[in-house]
Order: structure tokens, then sequence, then C-alpha cells
């Protein structure tokens, strides 16, 4: 029984090995050209304009009307440079709560952040969905920059009478905007 054990071991063996022949390996070269004179740029200033909103409870619809407003990236990239730069949008943090007159806190989805992307198009932007390599497609004071709309939208609030029985409502969003590499 052992020998049997061993024949078969041994035309495994040259099965896979006679299989791996027929592989070649192929090797990409890769160059990332990064100069002191690309790499020490950055990003100056982010600012959304305006940066805090205050909405208004729409009781047919029993949410918050929409948000619109404006990020603007400003960067100390000389406008004259003709390399592409990018830039990355993540969603760090997002959470809306209302306070109720009982004192009870209620939280309920945040809102749902959309911004404009290369194209023009508005996207959502969330945790699982960055807005990657956007482009600096303006110019401010010399510099490039970009400039994107932004919508924010707001789910139903899941109370019974809300308008009548909220004392306040608040939420945070933070958003992480860095150049590509």
């Amino acid at each position: 029984m052992s020998k049997e054990m061993l024949i078969v071991l041994m035309c495994t063996f040259f099965a896979s090995n006679s299989f791996a022949k027929t592989e070649f390996p192929v090797d990409f070269l890769l160059q990332a050209d990064v100069t002191p004179s690309a790499a020490g740029f950055k990003i100056k200033s982010v600012v959304i304009s305006p940066n805090n909103f205050t909405v208004i409870y729409d009781e047919s619809h029993e949410r918050f009307h929409d948000i619109n407003s404006t990020l603007t990236v400003n960067t100390d990239i000389p406008s004259s440079r003709l390399e592409s730069f990018y830039y990355d949008i993540n969603l760090v943090e997002n959470n809306a709560s209302c306070l109720l007159h009982n004192g009870k806190t209620i939280y309920y989805e945040p809102p749902v952040l959309a911004m404009t992307n290369n194209v023009g198009d508005l996207v959502e932007v969330n945790s699982r969905n960055p807005l990657l390599w956007q482009e600096f497609d303006d110019v401010v004071s010399g510099t490039q920059a970009s400039v994107k709309k932004i919508n924010l939208s707001f789910s139903k609030i899941p109370v019974t009478d809300f308008i009548n029985n909220y004392k306040y409502c608040e939420g945070k969003m933070t958003l992480m905007v860095g150049l590509s590499i």
C-alpha cells in the first residue's frame, strides 16, 4: 500500500510540474516621476461657502429642504505648470440628530452628500465611495484650484408630530481633501 501512495504523489508532482511549464511570467516596469519640484506642492485651503446652514423643515414631506453650497480647493501650484495634478475627497464623518422637548435624542439618517465630478455630474460621495482623481480646472490668484457644487439631501425624520416635539436638530459632516499621487 505504501508503494501505491508513492506513485500517486509522484504522478501528482509531475503533472503539476508539466503544467507549470506552460505559464510564462511577464514583468511590467513602472516608473513614477516624483521630483522635488512636483512633490512639494500642497493644498492651501478648502472652503465650503456657505459653511453653516440653517435648514427649513418641510412638514408635507417630513424632512428638511435640500441645501446647495460650493466647495473651493485652492493650491500653491502655479497655473503655468503643464503637469496634471489631481486630488481626492473622502467623507470621514456624517451624522445627524434631533433633541426632543422630552430630552430624548433621535438619531436619523444623515444627509446624502452629492458633488460635481470632473464632467459636471452630481455624484454621491460617502465613506465607501470617495470622489477620486479630481482635476484642478480653475485658477485662483494665479494658482490651480477647483470649484465643486455641493448638494445635501435629507431623509425623512422618523418622529410623529415632529414639528411640535423637537427642541433643535444638529449634524456634522467632515471631509478630507488631499492631493493624489
